[in-house]
């Protein structure tokens, strides 16, 4: 097997010198040779997952068993919740987050000294979190795959067949969180043998671009994808291929990423008609559409009380329509909203009833992102009120 890889690698170089076609020919080899020579390390989300290393950090949703040495009535198997803790016996809550279960072990033995007597305490992690990143663009079967401990790029690329035939491996580029973007030269790191310098994490997207002149648009898109590009073209015409922009897309966030920098984009003003905004498209460009992420509260004597998000104007009857609507209970003359500004919260009452009724539309206040609207029950005095306000401001913090 050495001197097949010697092989290859010999090979490879030769071909680097050749055309692109001959380079992505040797990468498939190589990729097929590592997963034969390797194993199979990166897997569809279906298949079991490895054994645990020892630095391997708690997250939520991992499942971990609690033994302590002759309390068989205290042991327990946990899920740590999404909030990253755990609930046991005599201690309740407990941070597990962020810990190896050595260091979780210690902590429970230091907790659990106060009840019992030189405790003798195991965590041993049961089943792993699920933890997903995603290959898309010129790879053989693009789709969500499970990361794993200590799996690399090249062995998930394996794991999804490779790159195609038209896949731009110098030019891959790795999604991460709503804008960030990481350029990752994978042609390069093949022909020196190398490992990439960056790791893949949850909820990273790997992008496989074309080599040819096509445009992508990904993100919060009617149709994500790869569009072909004309003459002339700009992201007005590439927003009509793709069908527009989402409810869920944060349309003033939004860039294009042409040669590993980052340009801003507010798809707001190009569907208004602004034509310094309309940016006119090159080859090769990507136009990432992010997430909304503002939200509004709304708490009380609602339908479906909890966060929801805050739509491009909306208003107070807007966001208490989204909660399902009032109550029988509900006393719309005294609805408060809470808002902050300039670091200091406010508290803004309002008469819903008469702007439902349409007798003072001035009372349908647009919400800001961060709001909390509170309906409260018929018969409270304004010093419930207020006091109800303060615990949900407290307790949820968005």
């Amino acid at each position: 097997m050495t001197t097949v890889r010697a092989f290859v690698y010999c090979s490879l170089g030769k071909k680097m010198r050749g055309t692109v076609k001959h380079r992505v020919a040797a990468l498939v080899v190589w990729v097929l040779l590592a997963s034969l020579v390797g194993g199979a390390t990166g897997a569809p989300a279906t298949k079991s997952a490895p054994p645990v290393p020892e630095n391997y950090v708690l997250g939520p949703g991992d499942s971990i068993e609690v033994s302590i040495f002759g309390e068989s009535d205290l042991s327990r198997t946990v899920l740590i919740k999404p909030d990253g803790t755990i609930t046991l016996a005599l201690i309740n809550e407990v941070k597990a987050a962020g810990k190896t279960s050595a260091q979780l072990e210690s902590e429970l033995t230091r907790m659990y000294s106060k009840y019992l007597k030189a405790p003798s305490i195991s965590v041993v992690v049961r089943d792993l979190r699920v933890e997903r990143v995603y290959l898309l663009g010129q790879v053989g079967h693009p789709g969500d795959y499970q990361l794993r401990p200590n799996v690399g790029i090249f062995q998930l690329l394996s794991s999804a067949g490779g790159p195609t035939s038209r896949a731009d491996l110098a030019k891959a580029v790795i999604i991460r969180g709503k804008t960030a973007t990481i350029n990752v030269d994978l042609l390069d790191a093949i022909a020196k043998n190398k490992t990439p310098d960056v790791k893949l994490q949850a909820d990273d997207v790997l992008f496989i671009p074309e080599t040819d002149r096509r445009l992508v648009v990904l993100g919060e898109i009617n149709r994500p994808g790869a569009f072909d590009l004309l003459e002339g073209q700009h992201i007005s015409d590439l927003l009509a291929a793709a069908g527009g922009i989402n409810q869920k897309a944060a349309a003033d966030k939004a860039f294009i990423l042409r040669d590993g920098t980052q340009t801003p984009v507010n798809l707001k003003r190009v569907m208004a008609g602004d034509v310094e905004a309309n940016i006119a498209l090159k080859p090769g460009d990507m136009l990432i559409v992010p997430e909304n992420k503002d939200r509004v509260l709304v708490m009380g004597t609602v339908v479906k009380p909890g966060p929801y998000d805050l739509a491009e104007n909306m208003t107070l009857i807007d966001a208490i329509a989204a909660a399902g609507g009032s109550t029988g209970k509900s006393d719309l003359g005294g609805v408060q909203i809470v808002r902050l500004e300039g670091g200091k919260t406010k508290t803004i009452p309002v008469k819903a009833d008469l702007a439902m009724q349409g007798k003072d539309l001035s009372q349908n206040i647009k919400l800001q992102n961060g709001d909390l609207v509170y309906v409260p029950e018929r018969g409270m005095n304004i010093w419930e009120i207020l006091n109800q306000v303060s615990i949900f401001r407290l307790l949820f913090s968005f």
